[in-house]
């Protein structure tokens, strides 16, 4: 998992950040406009991917592709607003590698636990920690902020 946890190096890895991303823009969207009934899945499916070291290319790129597509599904004046707001733009995992280390590290724990929590299928405990654990990767949190929410993701897991 370190490998994937860490700033992209690879053509692969700079995909899986957009992924992530992508990922990261849906869960903006869902805050203010209602899931479908693939959301949950399609949110899952990104993680399961995005946490697989050996996943390729073209596999990222399609699943960044779905991603998109389910978050213009869910809000779909988004796709073609005029004056776009930025809330359900796609995020940018730079941010998150240049973060200072204490705040790094702990979105990067939250960041795992989602990882684990999306090996299995969704269930009404998973759902609101891995939609709640996107949605703060993108925000400037301090610590005292993000730590519960890292706690909360880890003890989901266990």
């Amino acid at each position: 998992m370190d490998q994937v946890l860490s700033a992209p190096v690879t053509e692969a890895q700079a995909e899986r950040d957009r992924l992530l991303g992508a990922l990261i823009g849906l869960s903006h969207t869902i805050v203010n406009e209602p899931k479908t009934e693939d959301t949950d899945r399609v949110l899952t499916s990104g993680l399961r991917l995005a946490s697989d070291p050996d996943a390729g290319l073209d596999a990222l790129r399609r699943m960044t592709a779905i991603v998109r597509e389910e978050k213009h599904r869910v809000a779909p004046n988004c796709a073609t607003c005029a004056m776009p707001c930025g809330n359900t733009s796609d995020y940018d995992m730079a941010r998150l590698w240049n973060a200072p280390e204490d705040i790094r590290t702990l979105k990067l724990r939250i960041l795992n636990s989602l990882f684990r929590l999306a090996q299995n299928r969704p269930s009404e405990e998973t759902v609101p920690v891995i939609d709640q654990g996107l949605f703060v990767l993108s925000e400037d949190w301090d610590e005292e902020l993000l730590l519960p929410i890292a706690e909360r993701a880890e003890a989901v897991c266990s």
